[in-house]
């Protein structure tokens, strides 16, 4: 099988994102989907349940994995290279699920009014004074609140340290989920 996902941990990450969001997940289509084993998928939906995220069981009559009625417990008795796995999983899909997103649409909608400002400051105005007028510039498009997703991971994580947050976002990053500093803003954009 071809190597779609670079790490364990990305492969997982995409499982359980792919599950919470989807009504169906079979395993036909999981395996195909991350290109996959039977065993593999298994093993995924193992260290899901096992870091205390998500427990789901196969329903023959459909061909799906549905929502367990256990919730998921962390498996206090994984040792090791495997705990720390187990321990990063559960951080990481925490973030997924309670970070807050940047409302990409109101973002575009900003520039696009700011675009449409500043060509007719610059250029309009400069060009023909008596056609457009300054008074009749306005002020400028009003710039949208971003949530601080900087303060909302050490909300989430206060025990966490600033080498672990860059981690833990570079690995959300590689995972597909657009977590970045923007530096026109001067802040970090989660877009999902």
């Amino acid at each position: 099988m071809d190597k779609k996902y670079p790490s364990k941990m990305i492969r997982q990450l995409n499982i359980y994102y792919h599950i919470t969001t989807t009504y169906y997940h079979g395993p036909n289509e999981l395996m195909k989907r991350f290109h996959i084993s039977l065993r593999m998928l298994q093993r995924d939906l193992k260290d899901l349940r096992d870091c205390g995220v998500l427990n789901v069981k196969y329903q023959k009559s459909g061909n799906n994995y549905i929502l367990s009625d256990k919730n998921a417990v962390f498996d206090e008795t994984a040792k090791g290279r495997h705990r720390q796995h187990l321990i990063r999983l559960h951080r990481l899909v925490i973030l997924i699920d309670n970070l807050p997103r940047t409302y990409m649409e109101d973002l575009r909608n900003y520039e696009s009014a700011y675009d449409e400002y500043t060509f007719y400051r610059d250029e309009l105005m400069v060009e023909d004074p008596e056609t457009y007028p300054p008074e009749e510039l306005g002020d400028p498009p009003v710039l949208p609140e971003f949530p601080d997703i900087k303060a909302a991971y050490y909300s989430l994580f206060p025990d966490s340290n600033e080498r672990t947050r860059q981690r833990d976002f570079k690995e959300l990053n590689n995972a597909g989920f657009c977590i970045y500093y923007s530096r026109k803003y001067k802040t970090f954009i989660f877009e999902c």
